[in-house]
């Protein structure tokens, strides 16, 4: 940040000393014809002063990413090869403006009495604080308040902005502008309050190792039993986990250890710390998001270090939430080594002018990627339509979500039962309609659409990035938020339980003096994949379907059918992806492929 604040400094004076001509022909940008459905005019213009945020054309967006799968990639000689802050800094250099572009940029935000100021690490991104009226006149733009129906949020928006031409051939975007992106939904649905947390104790399922209880109620010791998830705690002092909160969610301490004290007995010193991003203030009564994604990480992942990052100042869920997150945490010496967010989008939001926030968006998971961290994204609860379970589509595509369609994170599904484990029928999946099919899924997903046939045909994209990767448990977990207990489901449950297990997996190769594990799907993809438990049934409807079946697909992986490679991996041919992703955890098999060791319960 610190090196991007001096480049852009630096050339400011130049760009003074040549600004944008006032005779540079004004361009179009993102001309909306019409409010688009789901937004509707408002009657109140708030005052006050509006960030804007400006980022510069990508670069090298393969470099960055080539990076990426250097330490990604189990057959890469540089695999675990993290990069810390300091090494990451050609990482920046990868995604940094080019001089002329600041040069250009910076001088018609000058010569309009405007100072910049840096945001990214790699100064692809500035901040415009300016109050309405003034946006107007710089951008040509008539912004007005628009209504959100679904989440009765005011957003403030234009339906055409024009930059000069000599500007606008270096901005990737502005925002906000003409982006009309349904603000971040992915709330667990909560049940009827109950008494208190039920206990483990009791008969058991056929299942020898899962108590019986299990069948109704979700706990930390029944993912335990389902997952082979040890209860040991974890060791290793720069171990660290992370969870992500919008939309105003308060994660409370005192609900944090009724929980543990019900759940958890074992662990006596339960707690979280907070980063605060943009001055969020964690404070009063817990709400439901939050609890679950604290106490499930807290509660698995024994005394993994754990963050609840809050962004704020609204914390409405907008995509300026999620920049800003991404550049605070790449920003910090030693970010989570997992972070688990459980709040989305709909893909549909992501079109024309918006595109570009997509793309930056994805490239901000891959530089944490290249940091070590493992970014896990909630796959959304409305089955194939998205985030809205009640949609009809009309026969129209079904809709993916997003960040989870991003190749450079791990979207976590849902699963359902216990004998047998079965996908949930509220959890989302299918095909990106933006990011094309990663190279790691080539084999899976190819196998999955040769069992699909015309199922579904004509309604996805089918070269498009699959999703989910992996699934876990996702229904009737009991958590404890403003003091009481509460049944609660979705994909949110289920994103944070993988997460504590990639956190514990961590914690044996930092204690084995290996790296963590970062960005999973190449690993998972390949060597990882027999660790998984195969999930054959169920599937996800939605748009007025059955969505996508989940099939009987790595029984192959598990005969290893794929040709051995001379450095002892395998090039797996034939299986197939699922509606569940490669299936659930299996703790125990995995760390046996990442440390070679059994492990210890």
């Amino acid at each position: 940040m610190v090196a991007a604040s001096l480049l852009l400094l630096a050339l400011i004076p130049v760009a003074l000393g040549r600004p944008s001509s006032h005779s540079s022909p004004l361009v179009v940008r993102g001309h909306q014809k019409s409010v688009p459905d789901g937004f509707l005019p408002a009657p109140f213009l708030p005052g006050g002063i509006f960030r804007f945020t400006v980022a510069f054309k990508s670069t090298n967006t393969d470099g960055l990413i080539r990076s990426l799968m250097d330490v990604s990639d189990p057959a890469s000689a540089k695999y675990g090869e993290h990069l810390t802050k300091d090494e990451a800094r050609p990482v920046d250099r990868l995604t940094a403006p080019l001089p002329e572009s600041v040069q250009a940029v910076t001088g018609w935000l000058q010569s309009n009495g405007i100072t910049p100021q840096v945001s990214s690490s790699s100064g692809d991104m500035l901040n415009i604080p300016i109050p309405i009226d003034q946006a107007n006149t710089l951008f040509h733009a008539k912004f007005a308040p628009y209504a959100h129906g679904a989440t009765n949020r005011t957003v403030v928006r234009t339906l055409s902005y024009l930059l000069p031409a000599d500007v606008s051939e270096h901005v990737a975007f502005v925002y906000p502008t003409t982006q009309f992106i349904a603000p971040a939904v992915r709330k667990a649905r909560v049940h009827e309050a109950i008494e208190h947390i039920p206990t483990s104790k009791g008969s058991r399922s056929k299942r020898a190792t899962i108590p019986a209880r299990c069948a109704q109620f979700t706990s930390p010791k029944c993912l335990q039993a389902i997952y082979n998830i040890p209860s040991t705690p974890a060791s290793a002092p720069s171990n660290s986990l992370g969870g992500s909160a919008f939309s105003g969610e308060t994660a409370n301490l005192d609900d944090l250890q009724s929980f543990l004290s019900q759940a958890r007995p074992d662990i006596t010193n339960g707690t979280f710390s907070v980063l605060s991003v943009n001055g969020a203030t964690d404070s009063g009564a817990g709400t439901d998001e939050a609890s679950l994604d604290i106490q499930y990480t807290v509660g698995l992942a024994t005394n993994v270090s754990t963050t609840f990052v809050d962004v704020g100042p609204n914390g409405q869920g907008d995509v300026q939430d999620f920049i800003d997150e991404i550049n605070a945490l790449v920003a910090l010496d030693n970010p989570p080594l997992v972070l688990t967010t459980s709040f989305g989008f709909d893909e549909p939001g992501f079109t024309g002018e918006a595109s570009p926030l997509a793309e930056a968006l994805c490239n901000g998971y891959a530089k944490l990627g290249a940091r070590g961290v493992s970014v896990l994204f909630a796959s959304g609860d409305g089955g194939v339509a998205g985030s809205r379970p009640e949609l009809s589509c009309n026969g129209q595509p079904f809709i993916p979500t997003f960040p989870t369609t991003c190749p450079y994170v791990t979207g976590v599904g849902s699963t359902a039962g216990i004998s047998p484990e079965i996908a949930a029928n509220f959890s989302a999946g299918g095909f990106s309609n933006i990011f094309p099919r990663p190279a790691y899924q080539d084999a899976a997903v190819s196998g999955y659409l040769q069992a699909l046939g015309d199922t579904n045909a004509g309604l996805f994209n089918a070269s498009g990035r699959a999703y989910p990767d992996v699934s876990t448990q996702g229904q009737n977990f009991v958590i404890i938020a403003a003091g009481k207990a509460l049944p609660v489901l979705g994909t949110s449950a289920s994103s944070p339980t993988f997460a504590s297990v990639v956190a514990l997996l961590n914690d044996a190769l930092l204690n084995a003096g290996k790296k963590p594990l970062g960005f999973l799907n190449p690993l998972l993809y390949s060597t990882a994949a027999g660790a998984l438990n195969d999930i054959k049934a169920g599937s996800n409807p939605g748009c007025d379907t059955d969505g996508f079946p989940a099939v009987e697909g790595w029984d192959a992986v598990r005969r290893l059918s794929g040709a051995a490679r001379a450095d002892g991996f395998f090039v797996l041919t034939g299986v197939a992806w699922q509606v569940t992703g490669l299936g659930t955890p299996d703790f125990q098999k995995l760390l046996a492929v990442v440390t070679g060791s059994s492990g210890s319960d």
